[in-house]
């Protein structure tokens, strides 16, 4: 069994990895970053001297805390995650140009994958042949082919294998899908799931040279923003979806993917839903961002679920503490006290903190890997999201229903079958309001 702390690397240097060096500078005692790996040596030095001097100034903080301590107790835990940041700090972190370089150059217990999206299956596929854990932030891959491919290889090797959606283990998540497993509900009739987000053309869709695109993202709305409630809303439900009619496209915005889509759907038990995933939505104080709503023969529930920024200060400015929260509500027409039952039910999750923190999912993880332990979503279900996300798009372009799983011989389940279909925005396509053409506007 591993023992902490694990040594591990980090796989993508660019903007997401900020918000990763401040979750491991809070991790210190369980995992230390040793390994960093950019296409972009300018970026893996940044990360690489990035965490150093915040593994120092961790170790700075903790020892303020120490000094001005009110008990002996608080005042040695705090010397000793001192000393913890130290010895991280101490460490001379590598830097290399691929994962392929990192994986045979330094000797990690686990990478963190933080690649675009269209980066998933090759490096977790490598890593697990070489015994290495992975954590990928999500969507988990860009195809069924890609998403097989990589649980076959975690199987295969017995790592533990992570994809990042913090928003399934918030206390009100979990608390819905145990009210649904228990069968309080009765039948299920509907289940339904909006993503109601705004995503403008500008700066959104021009901060990167790969968001809106087949090739970079892979998807948007039901794909790359979808995943933080379409998942747990998968992991909620507990039953695969077996037939999906779909549209997906660029209503308002100018890329080649989807900025809205909306989905009818059948589920294996039998009931019927809506999957409704939106970039266009204006903030409005009547519309919650993440919406789920089961309604069985029983009760019903409706969940709401936002993204948090707590005013709790770190060494990065907090980020690592931000996270989702869930409130749930149950109703009943027939047996009023049966509200009551399911109410009762989040003491059964009572352990799941009411808001899961960017920094908690990986947390979770690593101690999965330190106790040889599960989480508590199974990886069937981010690998679901990426096939219904692969139905949404087959739908929308044959204008039929389409049904899953999606047989190995399908254009659809490879992600290459994909860009033979749909729209793809050539370099001289003019995008809308005066903005400048796509070859013109840099990375």
């Amino acid at each position: 069994m591993a023992t902490a702390p694990l040594r591990v690397g980090f796989v993508g240097c660019g903007g997401i990895s900020r918000l990763y060096t401040d979750i491991y500078l809070g991790l210190h005692e369980l995992a230390q970053v040793v390994a960093v790996a950019d296409l972009v040596p300018e970026l893996a030095r940044d990360r690489a001297e990035g965490l150093t001097h915040g593994y120092r100034a961790e170790a700075a903080r903790q020892h303020a805390i120490a000094t001005g301590a009110r008990s002996e107790a608080e005042r040695d835990d705090a010397l000793a995650r001192a000393e913890s940041a130290e010895d991280a700090a101490s460490n001379s972190i590598q830097r290399f140009s691929s994962h392929t370089e990192l994986l045979a150059g330094s000797d990690v217990d686990a990478i963190v994958l933080l690649t675009a999206p269209s980066v998933r299956g090759g490096p977790t596929v490598e890593a697990a042949v070489q015994g290495v854990h992975v954590f990928t932030q999500g969507p988990m891959a860009r195809s069924v082919e890609e998403a097989d491919a990589m649980l076959d290889a975690a199987e295969a090797s017995g790592i533990k294998l992570h994809v990042q959606v913090g928003s399934r283990y918030s206390r009100g998540m979990r608390h819905a899908q145990r009210a649904v497993a228990s069968g309080l509900m009765g039948q299920m009739a509907m289940a339904k799931v909006e993503l109601n987000n705004f995503r403008p053309q500008s700066p959104y869709f021009r901060s990167t040279h790969w968001h809106g695109t087949w090739d970079g993202e892979g998807g948007t709305s039901v794909f790359h923003h979808g995943r933080y409630v379409i998942d747990p809303f998968l992991y909620v439900v507990g039953s695969p979806i077996v037939e999906v009619t779909s549209y997906a496209g660029a209503m308002l915005r100018h890329i080649e993917t989807d900025d809205m889509t909306l989905s009818l759907v059948k589920f294996a038990n039998g009931a019927r839903g809506v999957v409704q995933s939106s970039l266009l939505y204006h903030t409005n104080p009547l519309t919650p961002t993440f919406r789920i709503e089961v309604i069985g023969s029983e009760a019903s529930m409706v969940l709401h679920q936002e993204y948090t920024h707590p005013d709790i200060p770190t060494v990065m400015l907090g980020n690592r503490e931000n996270g989702w929260e869930a409130d749930v509500k149950f109703g009943s027409n027939h047996d009023p006290s049966l509200v009551q039952r399911l109410e009762a039910l989040e003491a059964e999750v009572s352990d799941a903190p009411v808001r899961a923190s960017e920094m908690y999912q990986s947390q979770i993880w690593l101690e999965s890997i330190l106790e040889d332990s599960s989480t508590p979503a199974p990886l069937r279900v981010p690998h679901h999201h990426a096939e219904f996300t692969r139905a949404v798009y087959k739908s929308h372009e044959t204008g039929a229903t389409v049904t899953l799983p999606l047989a190995k011989d399908d254009p659809f389940y490879t992600f290459e079958g994909r860009l033979t279909h749909g729209r793809k925005l050539p370099e001289d396509d003019p995008p809308p309001t005066g903005e400048l053409p796509r070859r013109m506007r840099g990375s």
